[in-house]
């Protein structure tokens, strides 16, 4: 037992040699390694990988992480990385992620995305859960919009939130798909409209903020 406790602590056969990262994309292995603070030479079996974990995920490109040990001197970090949703309009564009979390300030290769307007600074530092359930629903909605098949996501510039009008979603081409405060099955109603002809690459307002009917305006 002694024989085996020197082998696992001491030789330096089991002593951290490589620290191996997979998963990144946007994130630097170099950061990663930092963040982890594994110190070569250490004994694998006395590193400890939960706050070396707990480390990497304050990274803000990084959603999870794991760490595992692979003998005899080898720690894998696997990385899973944010993907972006949406852009939040704050006093800067920030990047929000698929479950709703503004991680980041936005840069020039994360700009092609629809902007989330009408959550102010105040409410994310006052109400923080209030504000992430309105940045969720309103991913919900782009989701929603763009799975039915009448609109590409290419096609919205903007989701809008009013606190007493609801959602709205600002077209590229200048229309208007006014959401307000109803559940997605309004969105039946659209594929109405646009199968009896409402060609909604022209600009328009439709209204289905209303409990039974469907108000359309060209543009």
């Amino acid at each position: 037992m002694a024989a085996l406790g020197w082998g696992l602590l001491g030789a330096e056969a089991t002593r951290l040699h490589t620290v191996r990262v997979v998963g990144l994309e946007r994130a630097s292995e170099a950061q990663i390694r930092h963040l982890a603070g594994l110190i070569e030479g250490q004994p694998l079996v006395r590193l400890d990988l939960d706050q070396a974990v707990n480390s990497v995920e304050r990274h803000p490109w990084v959603a999870r992480a794991t760490a595992r040990r692979q003998f005899p001197d080898t720690v894998v970090i696997q990385v899973e990385e944010r993907q972006v949703r949406a852009l939040l309009m704050l006093e800067r564009l920030y990047l929000v992620d698929t479950q709703g979390e503004p991680f980041r300030i936005a840069t020039a290769p994360d700009l092609d995305h629809p902007i989330i307007t009408g959550v102010d600074q105040q409410i994310l530092r006052a109400q923080p859960v209030l504000a992430r359930r309105v940045l969720q629903d309103a991913l919900s909605w782009l989701d929603a919009v763009t799975s039915q098949g009448t609109l590409r996501e290419a096609d919205i510039s903007e989701v809008r939130f009013d606190a007493a009008s609801g959602y709205t979603l600002a077209l590229r081409n200048g229309g208007e798909l006014r959401l307000g405060f109803q559940d997605h099955q309004v969105l039946e109603r659209l594929s109405a409209l646009v199968a009896r002809g409402v060609d909604l690459s022209h600009p328009h307002r439709v209204d289905l903020g209303f409990s039974q009917i469907a108000v359309v305006t060209p543009l």
